[in-house]
């Protein structure tokens, strides 16, 4: 096996900025000399992917993922080491020597290879018959009808698969495709009376993958009264999976980095006309439901989604699900609510753009336009009912990933429910236990033994916890934090339960003998959190970083309370004086947070 010379690897590597690269896939932030953000190869909710320009490598603290920019593409778009360094020299205009290297993985290359150009001829051969040929009359007139024309069709590439397979032989023939590799590409099928083509009769929507190259399609199928799916998708192939893929993100990813905010619609028609309107930042899935995938993609360019779905309840549903995969992430989930009967499309092709953008401005919060749906189907002067919907309302919130929008959540949800706040309170705490541990059966046949710890460490506050790990990595600051009188933050900032043990205990914490006994008089989901820390990378920082923690912890119990006292403020028939004596509260607490602020060390949390 030979190798491209290592100087002509050099010089790609030299001529690639690995900033802008990585860039293209993960939302980063600078910091200092280095860029951050979330990592792209495992889920995590603080950042901890580090790019360095000054070495040109990235590398995750989190998953260890980590190398140059061959090894980024490499693992990141399944590339192999060929492939990737063929794509960055064709970007740095270099010119490389290729010489015999390994026979698998250059038979999985040709293959790949292949694949792209089968996708890219047959879009080609699908938008010619479209634009010119009498077979596509039909989805042309349909095209006019929804407000496309040959400039939008041209731009998105759109075509016709015809329904004679005579014309596709013919085509694959003149440009030499086997059948073989048309099977493997998803462009025939075959059954027991042989092959036939995938697509037949229908307008064809060409999918990419995040470099703009065509890897699927999704074909539509014109006549309203047909017995089959109204739309078809690709099947899986080597170089396609409808899972990871978003359509449109190849043309969103960089607006929505930009406006840290994705518009999730249901169609291709949506988000082209959406695209097309001026909103640049919009996708589709590929007719399936959201998946983790997909959310962790938008969570690496935005925090915010607005969810487009029409308002049937098919849409509503389909909203509920999306919520329940975007909303563990951290991301934001908004929901812009279409008229009766419209959906993106038809609304931008009746009232314009601007009729849009009032429509994404006016998006609500997912709770609040699920609790206002709920209004408008149930009757909610029932206490009954509005129960039993808190308890729907419940498993939501506990999905909320941060805890100041979880408390801010169950303050709202119990105002617009007219329920008593600690009601709604332990409806979500019940809802938390029941999704950490589920059944009994399940938890025995499903849970790693360690598993209830590492689930208990997740629904953590982030400064309680990081105060837990200096506390147990240095006696000096869990003597200093024995002589704190900040106590009320253990009761009033949800996700304090590890550090709250740790306060509280007397334990000499130099003897490893008198840290385990201490560790078996806790609750088995305790223990296994906090044996867990004891065995992570020692935290640094000292007191200094404890005391910032603390600090920051207070600053979150001053804003929940302050929150609270919001909530109360618009609760129905509140008198005058009480609404100006909590105005005075809520004055005095939003003065008390900046001062706590402003006093803040600037290090990081």
């Amino acid at each position: 096996m030979t190798r491209v010379p290592e100087e002509t690897l050099q010089q790609i590597l030299a001529a690639t900025d690995i900033v802008d690269l990585v860039g293209r896939s993960v939302k980063l932030t600078r910091r200092g000399t280095n860029w951050v953000g979330l990592c792209p190869f495992h889920n995590e909710k603080s950042p901890s992917f580090n790019v360095r320009p000054s070495t040109n490598s990235y590398h995750c603290f989190g998953c260890g993922a980590g190398g140059n920019a061959f090894r980024f593409l490499m693992n990141h778009d399944g590339m192999t080491f060929m492939e990737a360094v063929k794509r960055l020299a064709d970007s740095a205009g270099i010119r490389i020597q290729e010489d015999v290297w390994d026979a698998n993985a250059e038979k999985e290359a040709k293959h790949r290879t292949l694949l792209l150009r089968i996708h890219q001829e047959i879009t080609d051969w699908f938008h010619q018959i479209l634009m010119k040929s009498p077979l596509a009359a039909p989805a042309r007139d349909y095209l006019k009808g929804r407000g496309i024309n040959s400039d939008i069709a041209k731009n998105w590439q759109l075509g016709f698969a015809p329904g004679s397979g005579q014309l596709l032989r013919q085509w694959a023939a003149e440009n030499k495709f086997g059948q073989q590799a048309l099977l493997d590409a998803g462009i025939l099928k075959q059954n027991e009376r042989g092959l036939y083509p995938t697509f037949r009769d229908r307008l064809m929507f060409p999918i990419r993958n995040d470099n703009g190259e065509v890897i699927a399609f999704s074909g539509r199928l014109l006549q309203a009264d047909a017995k089959t799916a109204k739309y078809l998708n690709s099947p899986e192939t080597a170089i396609f999976s409808k899972s990871r893929v978003l359509f449109g993100f190849d043309r969103a990813k960089r607006a929505i980095s930009k406006a840290g905010q994705a518009i999730v619609c249901e169609g291709q028609i949506d988000t082209l006309m959406i695209h097309e309107a001026g909103f640049t930042n919009a996708v589709a899935g590929q007719g399936t439901a959201f998946t983790e995938v997909h959310a962790k993609t938008l969570k690496r360019l935005a925090d915010e989604v607005v969810l487009c779905y029409d308002s049937d309840n098919a849409g509503i549903e389909a909203a509920v699900k999306a919520f329940k995969i975007l909303a563990p992430t951290g991301l934001l989930v908004k929901v812009a609510a279409l008229p009766a009967g419209e959906d993106p499309d038809s609304l931008i092709r009746k009232q314009g753009p601007e009729a849009f953008r009032k429509l994404l401005n006016a998006a609500q919060e997912f709770l609040d336009y699920r609790i206002e749906k709920a209004a408008s189907q149930r009757d909610m002067s029932e206490m009954r009912e509005r129960v039993r919907f808190a308890g729907e309302l419940a498993e939501h919130i506990t999905l909320l990933e941060n805890p100041v929008a979880r408390e801010t959540a169950i303050q709202r949800g119990a105002v617009r429910l007219s329920i008593p706040e600690e009601t709604l309170r332990q409806l979500v705490t019940q809802a938390a236990k029941k999704a950490a541990y589920g059944s009994k059966d399940k938890a025995q046949d499903t849970a790693r033994p360690e598993s209830s710890g590492q689930q208990l460490i997740a629904a953590q506050n982030r400064n309680a916890l990081l105060l837990a790990r200096l506390a147990l990595a240095d006696a000096q600051v869990l003597e200093w934090l024995r002589r704190q009188e900040h106590d009320e933050v253990l009761h009033d900032v949800p996700g304090t339960e590890l550090l709250a043990q740790i306060w509280h205990s007397s334990f000499n914490p130099v003897d490893p003998v008198a840290v385990n006994v201490f560790l078996t008089t806790l609750q088995p989901d305790e223990e296994a959190a906090l044996n867990q820390l004891l065995h992570e990378a020692r935290a640094g920082g000292g007191v200094e970083a404890a005391e910032h923690a603390l600090r920051a912890l207070e600053i979150t119990r001053l804003q929940m309370m302050k929150q609270r006292l919001q909530a109360q403020l618009k609760q129905p028939g509140i008198d005058a004086e009480h609404a100006a004596d909590l105005q005075r509260e809520i004055m005095a607490l939003h003065q008390e947070i900046t001062s706590a602020q402003q006093k803040m060390v600037t290090r990081p949390a």
